[in-house]
């Protein structure tokens, strides 16, 4: 009989990438999580993993028992909240991007709380997706824009809760009808490092043929327009951010025609569990 313990170090691994990094998520020492996939080797007969340098990949027989794995620790998972939510208020975590928190889950928590203890955590993308995958999430919100081609789990089910269109900010001092092709020779501040916002500003700045002068790549929104509105440079960024912002910028009139969408994205085994809390959001 597979021990589930062993399958969750296996998922962790699978997921992660490195015996470290799931060592740490599981709160193991990496010789701890080794014995785990050793064991689990030696029960099934096959080798689980490729081992490359210190990362590990699947082999085709992990690959198979990687979506069985996950779906007993669902199980084991959802049986335990069954249990809890009889005797209790049930928990439901939810984790994404600091923007996607600000606009999606404040709006709604109140009315969230009311039924539920809710737990919110600020990830990426990438790491909201495969806590989710691990069960660690319950929703993940996450983004795509409409000049990228989106990447999506078939385990996952995805509603879109919010459509954000895409803004020029301008400092105070400039005026709103500024259209993108008078700004080749302004300073340029690009929100994050390679994040899907900062790599459709470059698209964007690239079909309009402007190849930008960078004042600085900010991830922190805040901080970000905070230096648009002391006249640092000038930004593109979702509508809703520039909206939620305290200090003065200007919003260029300008159509970019792009968009971003925040999805609330939960495993496709649970989502009619989760279909009122979606709903919410």
């Amino acid at each position: 009989m597979m021990d589930l313990g062993q399958l969750r170090s296996f998922a962790e691994v699978a997921e992660r990438g490195t015996v470290a990094a799931a060592a740490e998520a599981r709160g193991y020492t990496p010789p701890a999580v080794s014995q785990h996939i050793a064991k689990l080797e030696t029960e099934l007969g096959f080798m689980l993993f490729d081992r490359i340098g210190r990362r590990l990949r699947l082999t085709s027989a992990g690959g198979a028992l990687l979506p069985v794995a996950l779906e007993m620790i669902d199980l084991e998972r959802r049986g335990r909240e069954l249990v809890v939510d009889a005797a209790s208020k049930p928990t439901i975590v939810i984790a994404g991007l600091a923007s996607a928190i600000s606009s999606v889950v404040l709006p709604a928590l109140a009315e969230l709380a009311e039924t539920l203890n809710v737990e919110i955590h600020e990830r990426e993308d990438a790491g909201s997706l495969s806590e989710l995958s691990l069960g660690q999430v319950d929703v993940a919100l996450t983004q795509e824009y409409d000049d990228q081609l989106p990447s999506r789990d078939s385990r996952f089910v995805y509603k879109p809760v919010l459509r954000d269109q895409l803004r020029i900010a301008l400092p105070p001092t400039m005026s709103a009808s500024t259209k993108l092709n008078e700004l080749s020779e302004t300073r340029w501040l690009i929100n994050g490092h390679d994040t899907l916002c900062a790599q459709s500003t470059i698209s964007i700045l690239g079909r309009a043929g402007i190849r930008p002068i960078i004042s600085g790549t900010v991830a922190d929104n805040n901080a970000l327009l905070g230096l648009v509105a002391v006249g640092h440079g000038v930004t593109i960024a979702p509508e809703s951010l520039i909206a939620a912002f305290d200090q003065e910028v200007i919003v260029a009139t300008q159509d970019l025609a792009i968009s971003r969408t925040i999805f609330a994205v939960s495993r496709r085994s649970a989502s009619k569990v989760l279909n009122p809390v979606l709903e919410m959001l």
